[in-house]
């Protein structure tokens, strides 16, 4: 009998392609990525001005808080070292261009003259200009902390915000606005040294420069 061998199974080489083919790979055509890019242009052109106007709250929310902590700073070395402390401008006659904390050492600050005095007084700390967007406003419901020609904020030993002279400011209390175009932020100090950051009428009716608050 004759034996009849069958044919034995090919398998294919390693390497080679089975007989279904892999689908072809998804993307995106020209016609969607433009559309996307145009939606993303539009959602950045509308959030932008949200962006530019909540940057430039901030700042002037940060500048308040500075001119506070600064205030905050001069009455604690007053109560630490039994001396006068005093927050004044660094060139003397704008806070727009910064302030300077210091000790009055040798008590010689008088009514007529109050500047910090490198070498002799204490510097506590220095704070740079006001961001470009920010400007100081005076007004008559802000005295801008000035005494006659003279800004300067003075708390004494015992930690109340007076005069040179030794009274207490007029109606008991200083406020500073700072105006960035669209909003203020008032800052108010009492004789008693209190201290506060608002936004003044109509937003807040209590933000007025008053001994109590």
């Amino acid at each position: 009998m004759t034996a009849v061998l069958g044919r034995r199974k090919a398998w294919p080489e390693a390497g080679a392609k089975c007989g279904r083919r892999a689908p072809a790979r998804q993307g995106f055509t020209l016609i969607e990525l433009m559309v996307v890019l145009a939606l993303l242009a539009a959602m950045l052109t509308l959030a932008a001005p949200n962006f530019i106007t909540f940057q430039r709250n901030s700042q002037l929310t940060s500048s308040a808080n500075s001119f506070v902590a600064a205030l905050a700073a001069a009455r604690a070395e007053a109560m630490k070292r039994q001396l006068r402390a005093f927050v004044v401008p660094s060139d003397g006659s704008n806070w727009q261009n910064g302030w300077i904390v210091f000790v009055d050492a040798n008590s010689n600050a008088t009514s007529g003259s109050v500047s910090f005095e490198s070498g002799t007084d204490i510097e506590v700390a220095r704070y740079g200009a006001l961001p470009g967007n920010v400007v100081q406003v005076l007004s008559v419901n802000a005295t801008g902390f000035k005494d006659g020609s003279i800004y300067y904020a003075m708390f004494n030993g015992s930690g109340f915000m007076t005069l040179v002279g030794g009274s207490f400011p007029s109606g008991g209390a200083n406020a500073l606005d700072f105006y960035n175009g669209t909003e203020t932020r008032r800052i108010i100090a009492n004789t008693t040294g209190r201290m506060r950051v608002c936004k003044p009428p109509p937003a807040d009716a209590s933000c007025v420069m008053a001994e109590t608050f």
